[in-house]
């Protein structure tokens, strides 16, 4: 990673603001200061504006210019940081400037100027006096002098000693060009001293002073400390002001948009960006708080270590404006860190929003960021930009639409599953990497990619790799719609799991035959999907019958077939006739696995029995006959006939006598269930036991009071001890 440092440039080359110009002329103004009197010039511009870089541009040209100068000007920068008090400010300076004196190869310079230079910094030290703006040398040193008893000859060398040097600079003639450097940054005592030593104490013929500040902070420290107008200070000290002109925007964002390409280039993977995304995403929320350079160089580098590091699992767009945030306006990425239910939705949010109590959120969160000393519009904007939740609260026209599963499919912050890996970086809820994800959609052949997916829901994440892919179904290149549906559809009946993340829990099963919809949408032709359709139930297992049987049920209903009153073309994925066709096979292949083995623990059996039903209840009645001859087999069935329902009291488990009561009575069946004793409950898991002390504890009951899981336990707990009925 190539971090940009925050340090000015010194060459024009260097330059990316276009400040060159500026300098240059600059530079050429101060070489070409004819007079003898010391000038004071100021160089004003905001922090971060490249104040510095100016300067040593500036510098550079003047060293330019001076080249075949025999007598060029002496340039020395001085830093008056961590002096102890205004006396060591000046042994500082003097010390600095005699320094520079001696480092120069001029023997009369240093002879003549070097050693007046020395007798006036030493009468200082005598003193160890600073005078003041609008006090006369002579009556303060005359008075201190009377005070401290130090005889009159000494105040007078201080008059002397100045005056001498003053005579030796301008026989000289050697411009000498001090520049204090970042006088905003100083303490107030310390601005207050620095502009003391420039008036009073060092005021030199052929002396230019460039001072190097923000005009609005010094100006502010000046009225403080001396109870006057700054600005006035500031002209009675300053003849000569600069103001650095201020950046353009476009050219910022030129500097940044070829830092972010230079990122994008060293990583892997190509990025693609959503262009009218991109374009609201940096209108709202990067471009608003960029200024100056410095900001281009602190968002880059808080950009590239969060992005080089999760760039397979978050948005470029996003990651960016989270960056952006956290180095330019951290108050609002805490906030919007600190405030997912209220961005990404949630619990909570959905209770307020349903709570009857009409919130006015644009004017909440305006006060709130208000309060937090932020621009509450360009804030709810921002904010706004990222959430569709949080626009919708707003009333913050976006304009654009972002359907749930789009935000998903593009690792948006906005998708709660993702929201933490953008604040904590923490990839502890991306429980299948992207990286897999893209190799399962654009690489893998089928052995492959059958492997991959059978391991992720071994791992028990099937459902968050299912959920993902969904997501991502439009971005399926064509070519491998069919080989990712085929491997999908030879998969059902293995996926185990269920998404507890919603109030209706959705098993994966049917998240994986949702996305296999989604999948077959896309084909172009009937033949393509009826191939896929077709091959899967030639080749379905055991597993597999009861979530096929769901996938040819719903073609049936599209059609208005079997339960279905009305048809629907969107699910008339194949036509009739290979429907029908799909139903021969399926009833081969049904007959076929349970003359050799059980089917009543498979998943979703009530609709494969129903299926069965439809298309051979003849041969349906002679399986159940054989079963049955084991009464075992007869609560077996009835196991697998009830469906799962959750509520305000918890869940449990339903019985529709319609589906079973022509094959086995009610009665017969509680009856059997109070046979039921200790030592045989073993041959029932645990499940199966809960739904025969549900059919118990419903028995005679109106079939919409049902008991809930926690009561069929408690029955089940009495069976085991002998206790029950």
């Amino acid at each position: 990673m190539n971090y940009s440092p925050d340090k000015p440039i010194d060459t024009e080359e260097q330059d990316l603001l276009g400040r060159s110009f500026f300098s240059n002329q600059l530079g050429k103004a101060i070489y070409e200061y004819n007079g003898k009197d010391g000038l004071v010039i100021g160089l004003f511009g905001k922090w971060g504006t490249g104040k510095t870089s100016v300067i040593n541009m500036a510098a550079n040209e003047i060293n330019k210019l001076a080249e075949k100068d025999d007598n060029k000007p002496l340039i020395m920068r001085f830093a008056p940081w961590n002096y102890s008090d205004k006396d060591n400010l000046i042994s500082l300076f003097f010390q600095s400037l005699k320094n520079k004196i001696n480092a120069q190869n001029n023997e009369q310079l240093k002879n003549k100027v070097g050693k007046a230079l020395s007798d006036y910094s030493g009468a200082f030290d005598a003193l160890s006096v600073v005078p003041v703006v609008g006090s006369g040398f002579g009556s303060i040193l005359k008075t201190l002098a009377q005070a401290i008893g130090t005889n009159l000859k000494q105040v007078d060398d201080l008059d002397t000693t100045r005056e001498n040097l003053e005579q030796e600079l301008i026989k000289a003639e050697k411009k000498i060009i001090i520049v204090i450097d970042d006088i905003d940054r100083l303490t107030n005592s310390q601005i207050k001293d620095i502009f003391q030593l420039v008036k009073q104490v060092a005021d030199f013929p052929n002396v230019i002073y460039v001072l190097v500040m923000d005009r609005d902070v010094v100006r502010s420290v000046l009225t403080e400390v001396h109870n006057i107008d700054g600005n006035e200070y500031l002209e009675k000290i300053i003849q000569v002001p600069f103001e650095l002109p201020e950046l353009r925007k476009s050219k910022l964002h030129i500097i940044l948009f070829t830092k972010l390409d230079q990122i994008i280039n060293d990583l892997s993977n190509e990025v693609v960006l959503d262009e009218n995304y991109w374009s609201r995403v940096f209108r709202n929320c990067i471009s608003p708080y960029i200024h100056t350079l410095r900001d281009v160089n602190r968002l880059i580098n808080s950009f590239q270590f969060r992005y080089g590091m999760l760039h397979q699992e978050t948005s470029f767009e996003d990651m960016l404006v989270i960056a952006t945030l956290e180095a330019l306006e951290p108050e609002l990425y805490k906030w919007i860190s600190n405030n997912k239910d209220a961005v990404c939705g949630g619990p909570l949010h959905g209770f307020l929003s349903n709570s009857g109590t009409k919130t006015d959120f644009r004017k909440l969160y305006h006060d709130e960021f208000a309060s937090l000393g932020l621009d509450p519009e360009t804030a709810i904007s921002c904010v706004s930009t990222l959430f569709p939740v949080f626009a919708k609260d707003v009333n913050e026209n976006q304009y654009v639409y972002q359907p749930t599963l789009d935000i998903r499919g593009k690792m948006r912050v906005a998708y709660e599953g993702r929201f933490e890996s953008y604040f904590m970086l923490d990839l502890e809820d991306i429980k299948v990497s992207r990286s897999i994800i893209n190799a399962c959609t654009y690489e893998h052949d089928r052995d492959t990619l059958k492997t991959v997916i059978e391991e992720i829901n071994k791992q028990g994440n099937i459902i968050f790799f299912l959920e993902e892919l969904k997501s991502l179904v439009d971005n399926i290149p064509y070519k491998r719609l069919d080989l990712i549906a085929s491997v999908m559809l030879s998969l059902q009946g293995e996926f185990k799991g269920e998404n507890s993340g919603t109030f209706f829990p959705i098993s994966a099963g049917d998240t994986a035959k949702y996305l296999t919809y989604d999948i077959l949408k896309k084909l172009s032709t009937e033949k393509e999907k009826y191939e896929i359709i077709r091959s899967a139930v030639e080749n379905v297992k055991k597993n597999g019958l009861g979530t096929m049987a769901r996938i040819i049920n719903s073609i049936e209903l599209a059609y208005g077939r079997l339960a279905g009153d009305s048809e629907n073309e969107d699910g008339q994925f194949i036509s009739l006739v290979h429907l029908e066709e799909l139903e021969k096979i399926y009833l081969e292949r049904i007959r076929a696995i349970a003359s050799s083995e059980s089917i009543l623990d498979i998943n979703d059996f009530r609709v494969a029995f129903y299926l069965w039903e439809c298309f051979d209840k003849g041969g349906l009645k002679d399986y159940l006959e054989g079963l049955f001859e084991n009464e075992v087999n007869k609560l077996k069935f009835i196991c697998a006939m009830p469906g799962k329902w959750n509520g305000t009291n918890g869940s449990g488990w339903s019985f529709d006598s319609k589906s079973y009561s022509e094959y086995l009575s009610q009665e017969e069946t509680y009856g059997l269930i109070q046979t039921i004793g200790k030592n045989n409950l073993d041959e029932f898991t645990e499940i199966e036991q809960i739904k025969l002390a549900s059919f118990a504890l419903n028995y005679h009951k109106n079939e919409m009071d049902h008991v809930n899981e926690r009561e069929a336990r408690k029955l089940v707990n009495q069976w085991k001890t002998g206790n029950g009925e």
